[in-house]
């Protein structure tokens, strides 16, 4: 099956590289609501020409609406997750190739990803294959900022699933993702009393002294071979160097690899005790994203995965990486899922942003396999 599916595939390759074309040219910067429409209107008439399936569009309050269609039924349904708005600004690269190397805005994270799930289902329909499932693909359009209008509509879709697939690029050497960090940010606020620097010193109650020696505790809670890094990104505090500071914030950043390990840094934040006498601090917290862990199910989902590679003459493995997805939420729900079946390439949110192009292809066949066999 995996060969047929990829003669299939190479023999439309023309037309695959032209729906992605297509669809990169459809600019998507996540801030330009009027473009988003345009993207979805694009993509509704590839879903329907492909496929022949319809897609209802969700209402949301920020018009990043997010998309839904499925294909084909069964027993049991698998979920496919993908985003069609992108970090690059309008305009802001050209559609290129170069060499082996195609370029473009959001080509890689993740515009050939959701083409990768249109021609799997038109492979299906076209060879006559039944995937004896129902599949249903939720596209958002609001991913890269951490889908807040649409995060309760992918998990309310991926309830009761067999399993949940990410159409996220692999990674830049080619392997699939079985686990991502989860995230949270805190910000921090201390007040101290104020005081003039040089006529009562002494009576002052210094901040930033307090955010001071807070930042280097922070620090310390990173390690490494526990997967949790901690980092602050901005700092800020006092008025006049003359002045005894009564006010000062940070913000920190923090990645983990499991749920545990999320619960003893927030409280660790939260309920730091001050060092400086007579501050105080107040402390918000960003929930962010849940962690993919690698469960048993995620990693089953990639041994099927490289069955179906080896028979492609595909060679991969698979890894836990730092940024966060869509799945992280549909993983932590105990739905086995499966990240990096996109396109393979390299430089996402970067100004090299691109696909390989002799890869391309393949890994359509490599998802259309999978979903088989689940």
């Amino acid at each position: 099956m995996e060969q047929k599916l990829l003669a299939y595939l190479k023999e439309h390759e023309a037309e695959i590289f032209a729906d992605l074309k297509e669809l990169v040219l459809a600019e998507a910067s996540t801030s330009d609501i009027d473009q988003l429409a345009h993207v979805r209107e694009v993509l509704i008439r590839l879903i329907k020409e492909r496929t022949g399936s319809d897609t209802f569009v969700y209402e949301a309050k920020g018009g990043h609406n997010p998309m839904k269609f499925e294909f084909g039924q069964g027993d049991g349904t698998v979920l496919l997750i993908g985003h069609y708005d992108t970090v690059c600004p309008i305009g802001s690269m050209e559609l290129r190739q170069e060499g082996n190397e195609l370029h473009g805005p959001g080509v890689l994270d993740m515009k050939s990803g959701l083409v990768s799930a249109i021609w799997s289902m038109k492979a299906y329909k076209d060879l006559g294959i039944d995937p004896g499932k129902c599949l249903r693909m939720v596209i958002n359009g609001d991913e890269e900022i951490r889908s807040p209008e649409s995060s309760s509509i992918i998990c309310e879709q991926a309830q009761g699933c067999k399993a949940a697939l990410v159409c996220e690029p692999c990674t830049s050497n080619g392997d699939l993702k079985t686990g991502r960090k989860g995230s949270i940010g805190f910000e921090i606020t201390i007040h101290g009393k104020a005081t003039h620097a040089g006529n009562n010193h002494k009576g002052g109650i210094n901040a930033i002294e307090e955010m001071a020696r807070e930042i280097q505790y922070v620090h310390s809670l990173t390690d490494y071979e526990a997967g949790t890094t901690l980092n602050v990104g901005i700092c800020s505090g006092g008025t006049k160097a003359n002045v005894v500071p009564d006010l000062a914030s940070y913000t920190v950043d923090c990645r983990y690899m499991k749920m545990s390990e999320g619960e003893r840094i927030r409280g660790l934040l939260t309920n730091l005790a001050v060092s400086v006498p007579g501050t105080t601090r107040e402390v918000a917290v960003d929930e962010g994203m849940p962690p993919m862990e690698q469960t048993p199910g995620n990693l089953g989902l990639y041994e099927l995965a490289a069955q179906c590679g080896e028979k492609l003459g595909l060679s991969f493995s698979h890894q836990f990486v730092g940024g966060g997805s869509d799945g992280n939420k549909v993983s932590a729900m105990g739905v086995p899922t499966l990240d990096g079946l996109g396109a393979w390439g390299d430089g996402a949110h970067a100004v090299n942003e691109h696909i390989l192009i002799d890869q391309y292809v393949p890994r359509i066949a490599l998802l259309a396999s999978l979903i088989l066999k689940i």
